[in-house]
C-alpha cells in the first residue's frame, strides 16, 4: 500500500467519524424535545435490586462489558437513581481505552432522562473545583477533563455556555498555575488529542501534511466560533511553551549530571548510588517530559528545538576511557582473542529443551518465593558492591577488613541453616525409609555407587562435548537434592594441581544453572567463603589452594555465572591488602578473567582504575623482581600496549627481485645462479645500481651462516662492476666504526654480522690483511682516553669481544706464517690487554667464545692471568714492533702473492677456467683525472727528479752488493769459528794467486753475504717443496678422477662455478682470485 492510498484511508476515516459526531450531537440537542413520557417509565423495570446492582456497575465501565451495561440501561427505570448514576460516572476509575464506553452511555441517560445533563455538569463542577485536593489528582483530572470536552462536542451537556466557561476556567488555572511541575501536562495532551480539532480548531501535523501533499479533506465540526476557537487555543500553545522550557532547562541539568558522573566514574572508577539514582530518577523525567512535548507539539503543530545528545558528550570525555581500547566501541567479538575460545564461553547447552520439565519443575516449585527473595537480596549486594563511592571511603582498609568479617559471617550462618535443613531432611528420610522394603534399600545403594561413578568421571572431561554429555546424564538419572550437594562438594574439592579441569568444570556449572540454580548458587557461596577464610587467617601456606579458588571464580565470572562486581570485589579486597600470596593471588586473578573484565564494557572503566592501582601499589611496594614481573605481566596481559599496524612498504618489482635473490634464495647451492642474475641487472640505471649495492650491504638480513655467500657472491661481481666491490668494502668498514660511536645494544646483531662479512671478504681476496689489521686495532681502541677509560665501550659491554672473534674466526686461520704471523700474534697480545679493560670475570659465554677461538687460530700461545704479565710479554716485543708492523708490507704482498699464484694453478688443474663458450670480459680499472690527480704527479715528478739528482752526486755502491771474483774451484765462502774464510786473487806479474783471509762474521760485508745465500737455500727448497705437492696432487686427482669414471661410468660432466673455488683439505689457503682492493683506496679518517 502506497502513501496515496494511506491517504485516502485516512480520509474516509476521518469523514466517518465526523458524520457520527454530527449525527450524535444533533440527536443530543434534539433530545429535550423528544423525551419520554411517563407511561414508557412503567413499562420499565424499577426494582431496587436491580438499579442498585446496575448503579455499582458504572463504578466500573470498562468496554468489555459495554453491550450488557447498554442492555440493563434500556430496561431499567433510573428515575429515582439518576443522581446516583451520575455520581457513580463522575467517581469511576476509568482507563482511557474506556472513556468511549462511558461517553456512549452518558449519550444514551442524556435522551432518556431531562436532568442528567444539568447533574453531570453540576458534577463535574464540583469535582474540577476540588481536584487540587485529591490524591489521584492527575489521572482524575485526565478523565474529567476529556470528558467534559467530548460531553460538550457531542452536546450532551445542553447548557453550552456554562459548559464551554467551565472548560476555559479549567484550562487557564492549569497554565497559569502548574508552570513548575507540570503535573498536568498528560491531562492537557489527552484532551488535545481527542477534542483538538473540534474545540481548539488546530490540526495535528501528521494530518496537515496528508492534507498538503496529497490534497485530502479532513472535516472539522464547526459548532464554536474561531474567536473561542482561538481563545482556547492561546491557553494550550501557551502551556506548550511552558512545557518546551522546562524540557530545556530539564534537558541541561541531565546532561551536566551526566558529565559529572563520567568523570566521577573515570577518575574514581565508580559513582556513588546517592548519584546514580538522582541520575535516573531525572533521566525517567526528562524521558516522560520529552515523549509528552513531542505529542503537544505535533498536535499544536508546534516544533521543539534541537538538543544535543545525552549519548555522545563533550569531546574532552570521548577519550577517557583511560585504557588502550573505547569501551562504547566494544562488543561481544572483542571479548575473547578467537572464535574457538568464544565458542567455548558463550556456546551452553540449552538443557531446558532437552530435559523434560517434570524432572527439574518439581523441585524448583517448593521453594519458588525463597529463591526469588534471595535472589533479589544478591542483586541487592551486587549493585550495593557495583556503586560503592571511593569518596565516602575515608578509612578503605579498616572497612575493607569489617566487610571481609560481615561476609564471612554471613555465609557461615547461611551454611549452617543448610547443614540444618540437611539434617532434617535426613532424619524425615530415614523415619520415612523404615516402613519400605529392601527393593527401595537397593535402589539407593545403586544410586549411590552411580554417583560415585559420575564424581569419578569428572576428573576426565576434556572438552566440550563430554561436558554436555556429562550434564545430560546428571538432569536425567541423578538430578536430587543429595546429588546436587555432592555434585556441588565434588566440584568444589578439584585438586589444588588440576587447574586445566576448572574452565570444564565452571562450563559444567553454567550448563546446569538454568534447570538446577542451586548448583552455581552453592558453589559460589563455598569459594566466597574459602577466599574470605585465607583473607582472614593472612597465613603464607596453601598458596596452590588460593590460586585454584581465585580461578575458579574467574572462570565462573567467565561464563556469567558469577556476576562481573562479584569478580572486581575480590581484586579490590587483595589490592587492599596487596602483600605476600595476595599479589600472586590478584594476577592470577587478572590473568584468569582480568582481559574479560578489561574489554566488557560495564566493567571497563573500573577494572582500568583497578589495574592503575596495582601499578601504583607495585611502585610504591617494596616488592622483589618475580613479584614485579608477576605484577607487569598480568597488567599487559589485561591492557596490552597498542601495536602499531603493520604496513608493507611497496617497492618496485626489480627491487623486490632483488632482495627475494639476496636475502631468500641464496645459498651455497644457488650462488652460480645468483650471480649470473645480479649481472644481467641493469646497473647502467643509476636507481637500480644503488639499490642493489645497498642491498649487499644489509648483510644482517641473510641468515648468519650464508653471509660467506654474500662475500664469494660480491667476489665474482666485483670482476664485471668493479665499483660494487669498492662501494660495499666502504659501506661495511664506515658501518663497524659508525657502530662503535653509537653503541646500541638493539644492533649488535647487525655488527656481528658486519663483522662476519668482512672477515668473508678477505677470505675471498676482496681487501688486504692491513684493512683486517686495522679494523682489529680500531675495535680495540676506539673511543679510548688517555686515563684508559672509554665512555663509549663500558667495562660491562662484551660487543667489540664479540666482533674481534668473529674476524678472528673467520679469517685468522690465515694468518700462520710470516710478517702476518707475527701481527696477527701482536694483535692478541694486545686483545688480551683489552680484555682486562672489562670486568672480571668474563660472562662465561664469552669466556668460552675467546677459548675455542684462541685453540682454533694458536693453540699453544699463552693466555695471561694478569695485566702485568700482558704489560710485560708487549714490553719485550715494542724493539721489534716498528720493525715488524712498519716495515714489512712488501713481504706481506709477496705472502699473498704466493697464495694467488698457487690458487690460480689450483683453479687451472680443478677445471674451473671459463671454457672456449663462455668468455669471461675482465674490465680494467677506470682512471678518472682531475685537477688533484695533475697536481699530485706534478708535485711526484719534481721529488722524483730531486731525489734522482742527489743519488747521482751521492751514488755509492752497498757493501753488500759488491761482484766477488769467480774461480771454479771456489765453491764459496766458508764459515771457521767466527770467521768467514775467503780466497783473496793476487796477481804478481802474469800470474794469480789465490790467498785465504778470514772476515769476522760482526762485519756488514759479512753479515750481508751470509744473509743472501740463506735466502738464495730457503728459496730453493720452498721451490722444491712447490714442485712435489703439485705433483703430488696431480697424482691425487688422477686418482680420484679415475674413481670418479668408475662409479659414474663416464658420463658425467664437469660443473663450473663462477663465485668460490674449493681448498684442498691439506692446505689452508683463501678460496679465490679476486681484484685485490689496496688501503689507498679506503679513507679511515673521519
Amino acid at each position: 500500500m502506497d502513501d496515496r492510498e494511506k491517504a485516502v484511508e485516512a480520509e474516509k476515516a476521518a469523514e466517518k467519524r465526523h458524520e457520527e459526531k454530527v449525527t450524535q450531537r444533533q440527536m443530543n440537542l434534539d433530545a429535550k424535545l423528544h423525551y419520554p413520557k411517563d407511561s414508557f417509565f412503567k413499562t420499565l423495570d424499577s426494582s431496587v435490586k436491580k438499579n442498585s446492582v446496575f448503579v455499582k456497575k458504572l463504578s466500573t465501565i470498562t468496554e468489555a462489558n459495554r453491550a450488557k451495561l447498554t442492555q440493563d440501561l434500556n430496561s431499567l427505570n433510573l428515575t429515582k437513581y439518576i443522581e446516583e448514576v451520575v455520581a457513580a460516572i463522575c467517581t469511576a476509575r476509568l482507563k482511557m481505552q474506556d472513556m468511549n464506553c462511558a461517553i456512549h452511555l452518558c449519550s444514551l441517560l442524556h435522551r432518556r432522562y431531562s436532568d442528567f445533563s444539568t447533574l453531570l455538569l453540576k458534577n463535574l463542577q464540583q469535582s474540577l473545583a476540588n481536584f487540587g485536593t485529591k490524591e489521584d489528582k492527575v489521572s482524575r483530572m485526565r478523565i474529567e477533563l476529556r470528558l467534559l470536552g467530548q460531553c460538550l462536542v457531542l452536546g450532551i451537556i445542553t447548557d453550552q455556555k456554562e459548559g464551554f466557561t467551565l472548560l476555559h476556567n479549567t484550562i487557564n488555572h492549569i497554565v497559569h498555575n502548574d508552570k513548575e511541575k507540570l503535573e498536568y501536562l498528560p491531562a492537557i495532551v489527552s484532551f488535545v488529542k481527542h477534542c483538538g480539532e473540534d474545540i481548539l480548531g488546530v490540526m495535528s501535523s501528521k494530518n496537515r501534511e496528508l492534507q498538503e501533499e496529497y490534497s485530502v479533506k479532513l472535516p472539522m465540526m464547526k459548532f464554536l466560533g474561531k474567536e473561542k476557537q482561538q481563545i482556547f487555543a492561546d491557553l494550550v500553545r501557551e502551556y506548550c511553551a511552558t512545557v518546551i522550557i522546562s524540557l530545556i532547562r530539564m534537558h541541561g541539568r541531565l546532561l551536566k549530571i551526566l558529565k559529572q558522573n563520567k568523570k566521577t566514574l573515570y577518575m574514581k572508577g565508580e559513582v556513588s548510588a546517592e548519584k546514580i539514582e538522582i541520575a535516573e530518577k531525572l533521566s525517567a523525567q526528562h524521558s516522560k517530559l520529552t515523549m509528552n512535548a513531542t505529542t503537544l507539539a505535533d498536535l499544536l503543530c508546534e516544533t521543539l528545538p534541537d538538543l544535543p545528545s545525552l549519548h555522545n558528550l563533550d569531546d574532552d570525555d570521548q577519550d577517557q576511557s583511560g585504557g588502550n581500547t573505547n569501551a562504547s566501541d566494544m562488543g561481544e567479538g572483542h571479548l575473547w582473542e578467537d572464535e574457538d575460545q568464544k565458542t567455548f564461553y558463550r556456546d551452553i547447552l540449552d538443557l531446558t529443551g532437552i530435559v523434560p520439565q517434570i524432572l527439574y519443575k518439581r523441585d524448583s516449585s517448593k521453594d519458588g518465593k525463597e529463591e526469588k527473595k534471595e535472589e533479589k537480596k544478591v542483586e541487592e549486594k551486587v549493585e550495593e558492591k557495583k556503586i560503592v563511592d571511593l569518596e565516602e571511603v575515608k578509612d578503605e582498609e579498616e572497612i575493607t577488613e569489617e566487610k571481609i568479617e560481615e561476609e564471612f559471617n554471613k555465609l557461615a550462618i547461611k551454611e549452617e541453616e543448610e547443614d540444618d535443613e540437611e539434617e532434617e531432611e535426613i532424619v524425615v528420610t530415614q523415619n520415612s525409609t523404615q516402613d519400605n522394603n529392601s527393593s527401595s534399600l537397593v535402589m539407593t545403594v545403586s544410586n549411590k555407587a552411580l554417583m560415585d561413578t559420575f564424581i569419578n568421571r569428572l576428573s576426565t572431561i576434556s572438552n566440550r562435548d563430554l561436558v554436555n554429555e556429562v550434564a545430560q546424564e546428571f538432569c536425567l538419572s541423578l538430578n536430587t537434592k543429595t546429588n546436587r550437594k555432592k555434585l556441588v562438594r565434588a566440584l568444589y574439592g578439584v585438586p589444588r594441581s588440576r587447574l586445566d579441569l576448572l574452565p570444564f568444570h565452571a562450563r559444567l556449572v553454567r550448563t546446569l544453572s538454568p534447570i538446577l540454580p542451586d548448583v552455581p548458587a552453592d558453589l559460589f557461596t563455598l569459594l566466597k567463603k574459602e577466599f574470605l577464610y585465607h583473607l582472614r587467617k593472612k597465613d603464607q601456606n596453601n598458596l596452590e589452594t588460593k590460586v585454584k579458588n581465585i580461578r575458579f571464580i574467574g572462570e565462573l565470572c567467565k561464563f556469567e555465572t558469577v556476576e562481573k562486581a562479584e569478580a572486581l570485589w575480590c581484586l579490590r579486597v587483595l589490592l587492599e591488602q596487596f602483600t605476600h600470596h595476595n599479589i600472586e593471588i590478584a594476577c592470577n586473578l587478572l590473568e584468569c578473567c582480568g582481559r574479560y573484565l578489561f574489554r566488557s564494557p560495564d566493567t571497563h572503566l573500573k577494572t582500568n582504575h583497578l589495574l592503575d592501582q596495582m601499578m601504583r601499589k607495585k611502585v610504591v611496594h617494596n616488592l622483589d623482581p618475580r613479584q614485579i614481573t608477576m605484577v607487569e605481566n598480568a597488567y599487559y596481559y589485561c591492557n596490552p600496549p597498542e601495536r602499531v599496524a603493520y604496513t608493507k612498504k611497496i617497492r618496485p618489482p626489480l627491487h623486490d627481485y632483488i632482495r627475494k635473490l639476496l636475502f631468500i634464495e641464496l645459498n651455497k647451492h644457488s650462488v652460480e645462479k645468483v650471480l649470473r642474475q645480479f649481472r644481467k641487472l641493469p646497473w647502467n640505471n643509476e636507481e637500480v645500481a644503488r639499490y642493489a649495492m645497498k642491498s649487499l650491504c644489509k648483510v644482517w638480513m641473510v641468515k648468519f651462516h650464508n653471509i660467506y655467500c654474500v662475500a664469494n657472491l660480491l667476489s665474482g661481481l666485483a670482476q664485471f662492476q668493479e665499483r660494487v666491490g669498492i662501494t660495499v668494502v666502504e659501506n661495511v668498514l664506515e658501518a663497524i666504526r659508525v657502530g662503535m660511536e653509537i653503541n646500541q645494544p638493539q644492533y649488535n646483531q647487525r655488527r656481528v654480522a658486519e663483522a662476519k662479512l668482512l672477515g668473508e671478504l678477505y677470505n675471498y681476496r676482496m681487501i688486504e690483511s692491513n684493512i683486517i689489521f686495522n679494523t682489529l686495532y680500531l675495535v680495540i681502541s676506539f673511543g679510548s682516553l688517555p686515563d684508559g677509560t672509554n665512555p663509549i665501550d663500558p667495562p660491562t659491554d662484551t660487543i667489540r669481544i664479540r666482533l674481534v672473534l668473529t674476524i678472528m674466526d673467520t679469517c685468522g686461520q690465515y694468518f700462520e706464517k710470516g710478517n702476518l704471523k707475527k701481527k696477527c700474534d701482536t694483535f692478541l697480545l694486545f686483545f688480551q690487554k683489552y680484555l682486562f679493560t672489562k670486568v672480571q670475570p668474563l660472562p662465561i659465554d664469552v669466556d668460552y667464545s675467546i677459548q675455542d677461538t684462541m685453540e682454533a687460530i694458536r693453540p699453544h700461545m699463552t693466555l695471561y692471568s694478569t695485566v702485568v704479565e700482558v704489560d710485560e710479554a708487549i714490553a719485550e716485543i715494542s724493539p721489534q714492533l716498528r720493525h715488524v708492523l712498519g716495515s714489512q708490507e712488501v713481504d706481506d704482498d709477496e705472502d699473498e702473492d704466493e697464495d694467488e699464484d698457487t690458487e690460480t694453478e689450483d683453479a687451472a688443474d680443478d677445471g674451473n677456467s671459463p671454457t672456449e663458450d663462455e668468455e669471461v670480459k675482465v674490465k680494467k680499472l677506470e682512471v678518472h683525472k682531475c685537477e688533484e690527480d695533475e697536481e699530485f704527479l706534478k708535485e711526484l715528478e719534481k721529488t722524483m727528479t730531486a731525489e734522482l739528482s742527489d743519488r747521482k752526486t751521492n751514488m755509492r755502491v752497498g757493501s753488500s752488493d759488491l761482484a766477488l771474483p769467480m774461480n771454479r774451484g771456489f765453491k764459496g765462502p766458508k764459515i771457521d769459528g767466527n770467521k768467514m774464510q775467503f780466497s783473496v786473487l793476487l796477481k804478481k806479474g802474469s800470474k794469480q794467486q789465490f790467498k785465504p783471509m778470514g772476515i769476522p762474521l760482526e762485519s756488514d760485508f759479512a753479515s750481508n753475504l751470509y744473509d743472501k745465500q740463506k735466502a738464495v737455500l730457503k728459496e730453493k727448497e720452498e721451490l722444491k717443496r712447490l714442485v712435489l705437492s703439485q705433483e703430488q696432487r696431480q697424482e691425487e686427482e688422477e686418482l680420484l678422477a679415475e674413481e670418479l669414471e668408475c662409479g659414474t661410468g663416464g658420463g658425467g660432466g664437469s660443473t663450473r662455478n663462477w663465485g668460490y673455488t674449493a681448498r684442498p683439505a691439506d692446505r689452508k689457503q683463501r678460496p679465490r682470485k679476486a681484484p685485490q682492493l689496496t688501503t689507498e683506496m679506503f679513507n679511515f679518517s673521519r
